[in-house]
């Protein structure tokens, strides 16, 4: 992980995150119980703000 963003897809890029965030949950990238990387680590890892990796983060716990 992470794979490219797509800044001219139709899919927003928080959602792009979401997707390869799940991914790596159910690819098994993070156990169960292990926590996901810190909102500033996932920030620097896909180049975005964290507010953006925030929205992934929601759309993930709207989802658990």
């Amino acid at each position: 992980m992470p794979g490219k963003l797509d800044p001219t897809s139709d899919r927003p890029i928080y959602k792009q995150i979401a997707d390869q965030l799940r991914s790596a949950i159910e690819s098994g990238e993070y156990p169960p119980g292990e926590a996901l990387p810190s909102e500033a680590a996932l920030s620097g890892t896909f180049a975005v703000t964290r507010m953006t990796v925030r929205q992934a983060l929601d759309v993930l716990k709207a989802e658990a």
